[in-house]
């Protein structure tokens, strides 16, 4: 659920608000969401492809099939192999930018 820039997170039996600019990146796996902030992790209740949806206008772009990242929380991007993109978040977490959505990606950034 979307209020004012926030967004439901739940975490040992209690349903957090976090405010979008929190979120670093979200993960699919096992058709469950996790979101992550600097410090945290919280599971949601939406599929990746809604949240996608959701926080596009937030900054939010989509990397590979599981992962979605807040373009804002980027420390630096490293060319991978198979024209893939190593990107490195803003607490150190690495996560790779499927070739699929490499490009797209570095139009997002205006880097070639």
């Amino acid at each position: 659920r979307m209020m004012d820039h926030q967004i439901t997170g739940k975490k040992k039996d209690e349903i957090h608000l976090l405010d979008v600019a929190q979120l670093l990146y979200i993960e699919s796996v096992d058709r469950k969401c996790f979101l992550y902030t600097a410090d945290d992790v919280y599971e949601s209740e939406l599929r990746l492809y809604e949240l996608e949806e959701r926080l596009e206008e937030y900054g939010f772009f989509r990397v590979s099939k599981s992962f979605l990242i807040h373009l804002s929380g980027i420390q630096s991007l490293k060319a991978d192999i198979d024209r893939r993109i190593r990107i490195t978040m803003s607490n150190g977490e690495q996560i790779i930018a499927s070739r699929q959505y490499a490009d797209e990606l570095k139009k997002r950034l205006g880097v070639r």
